[in-house]
């Protein structure tokens, strides 16, 4: 299994708390398109050097939904062209972002009519102060009419995304928002604490003293709330941040963790291809401006195999089905899986993992914490 993503680095208004790579200069929408296309092309032997065989195809950013829908299937026919894929119905998955107030009934129709299959709603709140706070351009109301013109035009698997741990989240509002989630039933829910962020508005407020972050209790108090209120409504925890109803976890995104390869294409995406991770420029002027040039925009760094035995520590033990110990060992020498034994001993007997046949899992109490607990196990 291998992977497209596409990062579409534009955006009309900006979060409060998003870090991720984004302009507002969408007059240079066309000159990226173009630019985009060139990328395509020039990256078209990448899976074949993996041997590997794309088959998702995700559009994300940014505010994908700014772009037309005809820009899109110019982009999907570049990808399918380039990629060895006779039509996008061989896509296992093709998924593309959306907000709320982009999507129109004619819109949806559209996206539908050039292949995507599956829509990643970035809903984060269905409480309008706490909505405004964020900076969103959609409101409460704009939400559900979205989604459910999505389900009206056809599509039949929808990711919706809300965040918890911020200060403003009391626990009556949070339960309120997982039951109005709860209420559409989509097939995938994707759920996020609000992290502060050096570059961004709230990142700002926060180093002048004006915002005070949720404690570290309260929102582990949220998190589990979250996780015992989707298992009762039947959703299936796959990933720290990912629960979904059975046969749609997101294929796209379990490529990232199962340490397969895939191909990021635009501005700030980034690669792997088992061996090297690669990252394209942070800056949709030099992205345009070297794909122009016909170079190269993108640099990267091979893996040791040390960064190997960690990532696939940290890749595997995000998921739900934990770390394959037989695999783990086929990739690391015996002195570093030694060490990494260890450590695991003390952290079993803490009951910060358990072992189940031959996988290490971390109990589902302490996800939360999961990103100490993987530390602790890297060599």
């Amino acid at each position: 299994m291998a992977g497209i993503y596409i990062h579409v680095p534009f955006c009309s208004r900006f979060c409060n708390y998003c870090d991720f790579y984004s302009v507002k200069q969408t007059g240079r929408i066309d000159a990226y398109i173009e630019s985009l296309l060139c990328e395509i092309e020039q990256r078209r032997d990448f899976f074949v050097k993996c041997n590997a065989t794309p088959t998702t195809l995700y559009i994300g950013g940014g505010t994908p939904s700014l772009l037309s829908p005809d820009q899109i299937s110019v982009i999907t026919e570049k990808i399918c062209s380039s990629f060895d894929i006779h039509s996008v119905d061989q896509l296992r998955e093709y998924t593309v972002e959306v907000n709320p107030d982009d999507v129109n009934r004619d819109y949806l129709l559209r996206l539908r009519s050039v292949g995507v299959k599956r829509l990643s709603m970035g809903i984060q709140s269905f409480d309008d102060e706490d909505l405004r706070w964020m900076n969103r351009r959609h409101d409460s109301a704009m939400a559900k009419e979205a989604y459910y013109t999505a389900r009206d035009c056809g599509f039949e698997n929808i990711s919706l995304d809300l965040i918890f741990g911020y200060s403003l989240l009391s626990e009556e509002k949070w339960i309120k928002n997982i039951e109005t989630m709860l209420s559409l039933r989509p097939e995938h829910i994707s759920s996020y604490q609000l992290g502060i962020e050096k570059n961004t508005k709230l990142g700002a407020q926060f180093a002048r003293g004006e915002y005070s972050p949720l404690s570290d209790e309260e929102s582990y108090l949220q998190y589990s709330t979250l996780q015992g209120m989707l298992a009762d409504a039947g959703y299936r925890q796959y990933e720290i941040s990912n629960f979904a109803l059975p046969g749609f976890e997101a294929i796209h995104n379990s490529s990232y963790w199962d340490y397969s390869p895939y191909l990021g294409l635009g501005p700030s995406a980034h690669s792997f291809d088992g061996d090297t991770r690669s990252w394209n420029c942070s800056s949709i002027i030099k992205y345009i401006n070297a794909l122009k040039n016909g170079d190269r925009c993108f640099q990267g760094e091979r893996l040791t195999s040390r960064d190997k035995f960690n990532e696939r520590v940290m890749l595997s033990l995000r998921r739900a089905d934990g770390l394959d110990i037989k695999s783990l060992q086929e990739h690391c020498t015996g002195e570093d899986y030694e060490s990494f034994t260890k450590q695991l001993k003390v952290l079993l007997r803490q009951g910060l993992a358990v072992e189940e046949g031959n996988k290490i899992k971390i109990p589902s109490d302490k996800l939360f914490i999961s990103d100490g607990i993987i530390r602790d196990l890297f060599i």
